[in-house]
């Protein structure tokens, strides 16, 4: 540029559009200052690169007599970035994305560096940072005449020989400087983005920065930014080579130039042509493309045409017999859309379960860049998203839609999934499900049909899966062995996979076959039903996965001991870390190696969760059935559990809600339930952990289980038994079940009276349980009289200073208030507590009801809405009245005007 300033910048960006009527992004490259804490939780150096995403012009307004006031109309201020740079700038704000763009920018820089030493770093012990507020100027008779330093009609005067000197020279004050870098470690600059503040003048002020950077939240201080923000979509990427105070000197300005040359180089890297192709669709597909593909062109070519029609169908399935091939119909769908044509977006959702569901559409939101969205609106905003013209062209691939309910009835945690499909002409919504009659009811009538390979088709992919090329010499026992498979595309694979891991001829598999039993081959067979399924047809690929079966225990007994153990678990992500763990490394890695080689289990992208087939587990668990196994497998898992799964505590929370799942599927089978006094401990450990999750109903069932059980075994009065009980009335409670609560409370509280005594701790404990229960239910002279007995109690056996006797005392004038509130009579009268006692009023925070905790387990007080109105609300407030719930009259006295 011929200059500095707005001015000139402006001439050269007019000028360019000019000569450059395309210009998609104008780089303003270059050295500014920088601002040392732009936030609490960032620091900037010198060296630093900034990157803008906005400019202002801190400079521009008026001038009042009481100050400077900047203008800030939408006509007199900047506009924001176009949304190709916004988009581009939000990704580099990604850590993994800022952690590759500076490595690379880094290595340009060494690339400069070792041309010429001009743009080597200086001595970084020279990155000093001086208070705000201390000028660099003469502190001590100047050696001119002519210095302005002292001079008192000028307090803010520096002379000239002040401000060309460096600091050392100047002996500017060390116990002034607030920040120095030292050499501790490797040090690189980094990239920042924010908003940068642009003016015709230089920021030579540390309190002024200050104060611009605290009103404006500015990142950095430059003079040309302005002026070509406006005429081009303009980046500024510059290099700190001072802190913009009356210290900034010209010693850093090289190294910063070098930096900024460096990000600007590495920024062109993410703008380039093929970042922009890239950008153009999402794509969210979870596997490759299938090299063994083959056929499939009338399937194919029916659903492309469809798709790609104008005005075609919204909403198209894929129907057919598991292991048909209907998921590698869609992938193959899907990626040659992507290859003929990459505007379009494509979406996959694996349907498996509704926790799979929700997983996939947070990562749609989260891949189209919808913010701050929460898991339980997730389907809500991605099916707005998508139902927007701005969304573009998009297919959306539900795969395994297998679930009718999932699809078609509401339950109390969700809503139907049908009722969360996006609508757009624009999109295509395509399903792969095993039952017909859910696909006709959501994509009638454009429902295709997978059917068999034919012999042909079936010969080819046979071929294309074997590793020698040589196989393809035996036409004969390849047409017996297809024949017997019923050209069933799942059951070829496996079987190759078998002949390829045991380098076996097709005439040995073919063998193998015919040894079977017929009987058997029948048995395996009755897992297979299918509501969805239309025409009768046989389950051949059973004899595929018997011969598996079989084989797997012979060559890896730990293959076929995780196999078993997968079998009594839920089939779908299944941790890792949740298999026995009684072999090395290498066996369990060699173990799931030969599962995922026969195709029984798939693993997620990251490797640490498996899922199992659900044919595979279901002929699994005939299997072993079969070979009376199931009942000591259930057994042998159970045991596994119960050492594994882990306590309720918030540090695990991640552990047990990836375990919760498996360990509620063993548990509802009939073959544990015969035997779930022997692992009563896990059941108390997973009834825990759903009630830390607030899952009260899932949670209620086990503790009565639980109580059940120790009833029996224990007796009535064991402390495990009584521990029991509370947390079983602890779940009533936070279900709103009062009396159920209260039943369980008295129980306890009889109990602990008749064994511990009167005075006992934990018998207070129950007394206080049940008197809030009872203040709660409305029975306020109840919930006084016993919560008077028991303060009594604890102030005289435990002290009026302990916690628990505040804690009573505090409840008990509570009520008292609540109580008095109510019946307009002369105050009943308690304990005064020892600390300063707060109201509670129709302004009060719900934050001020307090956790009641029994000895093992808690009522948990911390959902407001459950409290009676008349808690949270005392006195006279008017909501007493309206939420009041009738409350048996204590002897003497009738309430029934109260109530």
């Amino acid at each position: 540029m011929p200059g500095m300033g707005k001015g000139s910048a402006a001439g050269v960006a007019s000028s360019l559009q000019v000569s450059y009527t395309r210009i998609q992004v104008a780089l303003m490259v270059g050295i500014c200052g920088g601002a040392p804490y732009p936030s609490s939780e960032e620091e900037i150096f010198l060296g630093d690169v900034i990157i803008s995403d906005s400019v202002i012009e801190y400079n521009f307004g008026r001038q009042y007599p009481g100050g400077f006031q900047r203008k800030t109309d939408v006509k007199d201020t900047l506009g924001r970035p176009n949304r190709e740079i916004r988009a581009l700038l939000a990704g580099l704000k990604a850590s993994r994305a800022r952690r590759e763009f500076q490595d690379q920018m880094l290595q340009y820089l060494h690339t400069m560096q070792q041309s010429e030493t001009k743009w080597c770093r200086p001595a970084i012990i020279n990155d000093v940072l001086f208070e705000a507020s201390y000028q660099h100027k003469h502190y001590g008779p100047g050696s001119s005449s002519k210095c302005l330093c002292f001079d008192g009609a000028s307090p803010d005067g520096i002379c000239e020989e002040a401000l060309a000197a460096m600091c050392n020279s100047l002996g500017c004050n060390e116990k002034q400087i607030r920040r120095q870098r030292h050499h501790t470690g490797i040090i690189k600059a980094a990239i920042h983005i924010g908003t940068i503040a642009s003016a015709d003048t230089v920021m030579k002020s540390g309190e002024h920065r200050d104060h611009v950077v605290k009103t404006e939240r500015v990142i950095g201080f430059e003079m040309e930014g302005a002026g070509a923000w406006d005429n081009v979509p303009c980046i500024i990427i510059k290099g700190v080579c001072d802190y913009a105070d009356s210290h900034k000197n010209k010693a850093w300005q090289a190294y910063a130039a070098a930096t900024g040359a460096s990000a600007a180089k590495t920024f062109l890297e993410y703008w380039g042509p093929v970042a922009r192709t890239e950008r153009q669709y999402h794509w969210m597909v979870p596997f490759q493309k299938n090299s063994r593909f083959v056929g499939r062109e009338k399937e194919i070519a029916k659903i492309d045409g469809l798709i790609s029609s104008h005005n075609g169908p919204s909403k198209i399935a894929i129907c057919g017999l598991g292991g048909i091939g209907k998921t590698q119909i869609a992938l193959e769908l899907a990626h040659r859309i992507r290859e003929r044509d990459s505007s379009w977006s494509i979406f996959w959702i694996s349907c498996t379960s509704q926790e799979s569901v929700e997983q996939a559409y947070m990562c749609i939101a989260q891949t189209v860049g919808i913010q701050e969205v929460k898991p339980a609106e997730a389907k809500e905003r991605v099916m707005a998203y998508l139902s927007q013209e701005s969304a573009g062209k998009w297919l959306l691939i539900f795969d395994n839609a297998d679930d009718q309910d999932m699809w078609m009835k509401d339950t109390e945690t969700a809503s139907a999934l049908k009722k969360s499909l996006p609508r757009s002409p624009q999109g295509c919504i395509l399903f792969t499900t095993r039952n017909r009659t859910l696909a006709v009811r959501l994509a009638s009538p454009y429902v295709i049909t997978a059917s068999e390979l034919d012999e042909e088709t079936g010969l080819k992919m046979l071929e294309k899966s074997l590793v020698h090329s040589d196989q393809s010499v035996e036409p004969g026992a390849a047409v017996i062995l297809l024949n017997q498979l019923a050209l069933l595309p799942l059951a070829i694979t496996q079987a190759a996979a078998y002949i390829n891991e045991n380098e076996i001829g097709l005439s040995t598999y073919v063998a193998l076959l015919e040894e079977q039993e017929s009987h058997v081959i029948e048995l395996l067979s009755e897992d297979f039903e299918d509501d969805g399924r239309y025409e009768a047809i046989h389950n051949p690929i059973a004899t595929t996965w018997w011969i598996s079966f079989q084989q797997i225990q012979r060559l890896n007994t730990l293959a076929a001991d995780y196999l078993s153990f997968m079998a009594c678990v839920n089939p779908r992500d299944i941790p890792q870390s949740l298999l026995p763990q009684r072999a090395s490394d290498n066996e369990r890695i060699k173990a799931i190696g030969l599962l995922n080689a026969y195709s029984f289990i798939s693993k997620q992208a990251d490797g640490n969760f498996l899922s199992l087939h659900r044919l595979v587990h279901l002929t699994t668990r005939n299997w072993l059935r079969k070979n009376g196994q199931f009942g000591s497998q259930v057994f042998k898992t159970a045991g596994h559990l119960d050492e594994t799964f882990p306590e309720n505590d918030h540090t695990n929370r991640k552990q047990w809600r990836e375990y919760l799942p498996h360990s509620l599927a063993l548990m509802g089978e009939d073959e544990f339930q015969d035997k779930n006094e022997r692992f009563i401990d896990l059941v108390w450990k997973v009834g825990n952990c759903l009630y830390a999750d607030g899952r009260y109903n899932e949670a209620e069932k086990l503790f009565v289980q639980v109580m059940e059980i120790r009833k029996t075994v224990l007796g009535d009065e064991h402390p495990d038994t009584l521990t029991s009980i509370l947390n079983l009335a602890s779940t009533y409670w936070n279900q709103g079940q009062w009396n159920e609560a209260e039943k369980l409370f008295m129980q306890v509280m009889e109990i602990r009276k008749t064994v511990l005594g009167d005075e006992h701790p934990d018998t207070l404990t129950s007394m206080h349980n049940l008197a809030y229960t009872w203040q709660c239910q409305g029975k306020l002279h109840n919930a006084v009289s016993l919560m008077k007995e028991c303060t009594d109690l604890r102030n005289k056996i435990l002290g009026p200073n302990h916690p628990h006797s505040i804690s009573s005392c505090r409840a008990l004038n509570d009520y008292m208030d609540e109580y008095n509130a109510l019946t307009h009579q002369i105050p009943l009268t308690g304990e005064k507590t020892p600390q300063t006692r707060r109201e509670v009023s129709a302004g009060s925070s719900a934050a001020v009801v307090t956790t009641l905790s029994s000895c093992k387990g808690h009522i948990n007080l911390s959902y407001p809405q459950r409290r009676s109105a008349a808690t949270l609300f005392l006195k006279n407030h008017p909501l007493i009245i309206a939420a009041r719930t009738p409350s048996p009259a204590p002897e003497g006295q009738n309430l029934q005007d109260v109530d």
